[in-house]
């Protein structure tokens, strides 16, 4: 006997096979393509490709405008000197972990930032200095384990 595909057996051999399908690596639109990566950071012995936003305006801008970033990248943002940072969510469209970082370690974790297009916010502030940050997609953070305290490796990658 044939079945619909809305019948409940159809929908139990989904609900058991779903799982078992890969998971996407990315939030980006279909289109996008993830840039190539100017940076290495390491944290808990994982290393992920990072976009490297040295520029005034590049860490203005950071994240904002795009669709998403993908599973196990993210940006870096350097600073010269240590310094207390605010990151406003503006122009943002999906949320991210931010992570703030001082001399090789990680210091604060804002993990799930949420973003509100109507509002541009919200803004999340350092409680202490930092000499970098890193943006990941939102739960990254929590999915690798990391913790304040934990050492992070940066290396930025040679242009070919």
């Amino acid at each position: 006997m044939r079945r619909a595909p809305g019948s409940p057996l159809a929908l139990l051999l989904l609900l058991l096979v779903l799982p078992l399908a890969p998971a996407t690596t990315s939030c980006r639109g279909r289109d996008a393509a993830a840039p190539p990566p100017e940076g290495l950071v390491e944290v808990r012995g994982r290393t992920i490709p990072v976009e490297v936003a040295d520029s005034a305006a590049e860490q203005e801008k950071g994240l904002g405008g795009r669709d998403g970033l993908a599973w196990g990248t993210g940006m870096y943002f350097p600073y010269a000197k240590p310094r207390f940072v605010a990151f406003w969510m503006k122009g943002m469209r999906f949320a991210i972990d931010i992570v703030y970082l001082r001399d090789g370690r990680i210091v604060e974790i804002h993990p799930q930032v949420p973003f509100d297009p109507a509002s541009n916010g919200p803004t999340i502030r350092a409680r202490s200095l930092v000499d970098a940050v890193l943006e990941v997609p939102a739960g990254q953070a929590a999915a690798g384990g990391w913790q304040v305290g934990d050492r992070v490796r940066f290396e930025r990658v040679r242009a070919e």
